[in-house]
């Protein structure tokens, strides 16, 4: 099964976690699957968003959960995304992978958990 990555370049963040087989429509921030990403807090030094970037190549669990910035799109799964895009936003979206299409390509549904204030990025900071 390919994976599928958060989509991010730069210093920017996307974390992803497969909640296995969860309805989509009863996640909420109240739900403890989606505690972590929903408290989780940007850095604003440079230098701590690569180390950010570098721990989530390798994958790391909270609470029996397990992070990582690529993961494999499989049908019947329902995972969470937070996307930290310095200086534009900071998002954090639920989304199942309803099937997969004749050509290889996922259907998906998907509603957004919360939008956070824009997150901006001290590149000269250490």
């Amino acid at each position: 099964m390919e994976n599928y990555p958060a989509g991010l370049a730069g210093a920017d963040i996307g974390i992803l976690a497969n909640l296995g087989d969860v309805a989509l429509d009863t996640l909420s921030l109240n739900d403890p699957l989606v505690s972590f990403l929903a408290t989780y807090k940007p850095t604003r030094r440079e230098r701590e968003a690569r180390v950010e970037q570098e721990r989530l190549r390798y994958g790391f669990s909270v609470d029996g959960i397990y992070y990582r910035r690529t993961l494999p799109g499989l049908v019947d799964s329902t995972y969470l995304v937070r996307s930290v895009v310095y200086r534009t936003s900071d998002l954090l979206v639920a989304f199942r992978v309803v099937r997969e299409d004749t050509d290889g390509s996922l259907i998906i549904a998907w509603k957004r958990l919360k939008r956070y204030g824009t997150p901006n990025l001290d590149y000269l900071a250490t």
